[in-house]
């Protein structure tokens, strides 16, 4: 009996072991969240014509992950003013650009 249930408890252990391996760390979800709430309002500034929401699916799309973390960590930090750049800077690229227009004259003007 006690063989049965060191076996199952080591079925049990390796089972949940295999299972950390793939599962993503927490980080990243968090990170997504936080770097979307920084730069919303941002946006909302550098480019009102088009819907927040819009504005930052692209900007997330084409953001690496270095500018990702160094948005949540300077809104954790309360340094807006390094946000603005990180956002003018994702903003300023062409697939975050071409991603955001609707139309053809905005992606020859913008």
């Amino acid at each position: 009996m006690a063989a049965a249930f060191r076996a199952g408890l080591a079925v049990l252990v390796l089972g949940a072991a295999a299972g950390c391996s793939v599962i993503s760390p927490p980080g990243d979800d968090l990170t997504l969240d936080v770097a979307a709430t920084a730069m919303a309002p941002i946006l909302a500034r550098k480019a009102p014509g088009v819907p927040t929401d819009t504005a930052v699916a692209c900007a997330l799309s084409y953001a690496t992950q270095g500018q990702l973390q160094a948005l949540a960590q300077n809104s954790a930090l309360g340094q807006p003013e390094l946000s603005d750049d990180i956002v003018t800077d994702i903003l300023f690229t062409r697939g975050t650009r071409e991603c955001m227009s609707d139309n053809l004259i905005d992606r020859v003007l913008f």
